[in-house]
């Protein structure tokens, strides 16, 4: 018998809640197999608590992003008045800046049941189809939008433009998409990006935007506990205007009441530059400038992870620059300068 009639013999026998062996699969992928959700045997977990961290459930309590909230506020009115359902949402932004809690806050708001998916889980139409189910034409978060097949992207489409599934009518549901590479899915499904009319990126964090997020973390969460206000400055400069990574260093501090150690234990430097940051810079400045590629090889990273995890951060700094190669700037070459003169 062949692997692949094996493959498919194989697939008959599977459970009734489990995914078929797609032939589809592309060329020289290993044998995958779905199991949904659903089907799986949890009956010795111990049933607990789940996640107790604080996490914002109003506006009010959801601190920054002011633009962004005022205009899904906008929406929000406007489709309570006419009756709208509300439209699909594209949210764009770095990792840890919030999109989920934003995405929750708006489902609360609009008192409509929230369903939350990544990309990645979803490897068959069967499974979306699934998902729009459970959301009862509620809202459908899908995060990580970046990783969305081609396959699913495109039959995603018609359903986001009609609301039909293979030519049944559906009630209308709010898709949300969250990612952190807008870029990479409008490359290759810009039509579906299309139909996402209300489109918010959420902005860089303010140090004093910061500060009022651990403020309010450490209140919820450990209100027995008083923090300096230099502490949480230091923290705020250090996290990448990235509220998960300031949380984390907090949470940290709190524990062990160090700021040097936990700087330490972060390979912090300066400025929320890390030990592998001025590694970088200083590679790119004695080589004269690399390609992507070569600065991925030099860290012993992929390259993917080197573009998304650590040169927006340099380049937002305006520490380097690109063109055919990442080069320093001057303000790189100055902090390369202090740093070692420190």
């Amino acid at each position: 018998m062949s692997l692949f009639e094996f493959v498919k013999s194989f697939s008959h026998d599977l459970e009734e809640n489990s995914v078929p062996y797609n032939e589809e699969k592309e060329k020289n992928s290993p044998l995958e197999v779905t199991i949904k959700p659903e089907a799986l045997d949890t009956s010795n977990i111990s049933e607990g608590e789940g996640n107790t961290a604080f996490r914002p459930t109003s506006f009010e309590q959801y601190i920054g992003q002011e633009k962004a909230k005022k205009r899904a506020l906008c929406y929000i009115e406007g489709c309570q008045k006419y009756k709208d359902h509300f439209p699909n949402t594209f949210l764009s932004a770095p990792a840890g800046c919030g999109k989920t809690v934003f995405a929750n806050i708006l489902a609360n708001m609009l008192d409509k049941k929230f369903v939350t998916c990544t990309a990645g889980e979803i490897k068959s139409e069967q499974q979306l189809v699934d998902k729009i189910v459970e959301c009862e034409s509620g809202i459908l978060f899908l995060d990580e939008a970046h990783r969305i097949t081609n396959k699913i992207g495109t039959f995603l489409l018609p359903i986001l433009e009609e609301y039909k599934i293979a030519g049944k009518k559906i009630k209308p549901f709010s898709m949300f998409f969250a990612t952190t590479h807008k870029g990479n899915l409008s490359e290759n499904l810009s039509a579906l990006v299309q139909r996402f009319p209300l489109q918010i990126e959420l902005d860089n964090y303010k140090y004093n935007e910061l500060i009022r997020i651990f403020q309010q973390f450490l209140v919820k969460q450990y209100e027995n506990e008083n923090i300096n206000n230099d502490i949480f400055l230091k923290i705020a400069k250090n996290c990448r205007g990235t509220p998960r990574i300031g949380l984390s260093l907090l949470r940290e501090y709190i524990y062990i009441r160090d700021w040097n150690r936990v700087k330490d234990n972060n390979n912090l430097v300066y400025n929320s530059l890390t030990k592998r940051d001025i590694k970088l810079l200083n590679y790119i400045n004695q080589s004269g400038g690399a390609s992507k590629s070569s600065l991925a090889k030099y860290l012993r990273i992929e390259s993917k992870t080197y573009e998304f995890e650590v040169e927006p951060f340099l380049i937002n700094q305006e520490l380097i620059t690109i063109s055919n190669k990442r080069k320093i700037t001057e303000k790189g070459q100055k902090l390369l300068k202090d740093l070692n003169n420190a």
